[in-house]
């Protein structure tokens, strides 16, 4: 037996993460705040990482998605959901504003074009298998790369969705100020998600003895769960409490965010394990690659922008 590795002392790891996140999401409050075409681009450029993490974890198992057809059309998604809002102005998500003609008609559009897009990354993935290799399964080509165009770039755009929401003009907050209107929406996306992540690791890790998940991701403990819905309903109280947003509403939302983002891991998780990887990249150092850190944030974004739609404009 050769030997050992050696092992990073658990207090590196937790500083190497605590610093690499302080200074992410100092960057990423930093680019919601000014908004516009800077954080559709990196938006863009995240959703061009994770598809490529994603497909280069597929061709290590042999399979061929077509990357550039992905990120043209993950791209071309995101483009079509951002030009939307700036032609529309979906700021007007807001106060007495609530559910207007542009508002549906804004929605209408992005909808289409969204739609258009997605038949011509079906269609062309199915013109590229005319040049596959003998061997080569044209089912799950085609299959790979549409759905990372479904999983990244169509769950990425609702952030740039979220963005444009004004949270304290849904809530009748009048008084607030422009950092609350121009991040809440965001900040109450991916704060309580980011937080419940975070919880569940460190308790998971220290305090963790009852396996979650075995099958599925043998650290999860049913311990880090429960800290992580702690968490996430901590997280959206509190953010709640800054945007003026009802106490049942947060502590509702809450509890499905913690579900929903649970569950969008343990489905990343999934996906790992069939493919053989333990994080789909290392662009984040202790965080895994982009990936890794957006999985819960890719299925928060819809949930929080339908609830908005559905619940807080009616």
């Amino acid at each position: 037996m050769g030997p050992e590795k050696p092992t990073t002392p658990y207090a590196i790891r937790v500083l190497a993460r605590t610093i690499v996140g302080a200074i992410g999401l100092a960057a990423f409050c930093g680019l919601v705040y000014l908004g516009g075409w800077p954080f559709f681009t990196f938006i863009a450029v995240l959703a061009v990482i994770a598809l490529g993490e994603y497909y280069s974890a597929l061709q290590a198992r042999g399979m061929r998605p077509n990357v550039a057809l992905g990120w043209l059309c993950a791209v071309a998604i995101l483009y079509a959901t951002q030009h939307t809002i700036e032609v529309y102005n979906l700021a007007g998500l807001s106060g007495s504003d609530r559910l207007t003609g542009a508002n549906v008609e804004a929605e209408a559009d992005v909808l289409q074009l969204i739609l258009f897009v997605l038949m011509c990354s079906v269609a062309g993935t199915l013109i590229a298998q005319f040049r596959s290799k003998p061997g080569q399964s044209a089912v799950i080509n085609s299959a790979t790369t549409v759905f990372g165009v479904v999983y990244v770039g169509l769950l990425l755009s609702f952030m740039l969705r979220m963005r444009y929401v004004d949270l304290p003009s849904l809530t009748g907050f009048v008084d607030a100020g422009p950092l609350a209107r121009r991040t809440g929406g965001i900040l109450f996306t991916v704060i309580p998600v980011w937080l419940g992540d975070t919880t569940a690791f460190f308790v998971g890790t220290l305090l963790g003895r009852t396996k979650l998940a075995p099958l599925i991701s043998p650290n999860k403990t049913v311990e880090g769960s429960v800290a992580h819905l702690i968490a996430t309903l901590v997280g959206m109280v509190l953010l709640g409490l800054w945007l003026h947003l009802p106490l049942w509403h947060c502590v509702g939302l809450g509890v499905l965010m913690s579900i929903v983002g649970q569950l969008g891991d343990l489905g990343k998780s999934v996906l790992k394990r069939d493919i053989g990887i333990k994080d789909f990249g290392s662009l984040l150092g202790p965080h895994g690659g982009v990936l890794d850190r957006f999985d819960a944030v890719l299925f928060s974004s819809p949930l929080v922008y339908w609830y908005c739609w559905f619940v807080l404009m009616r």
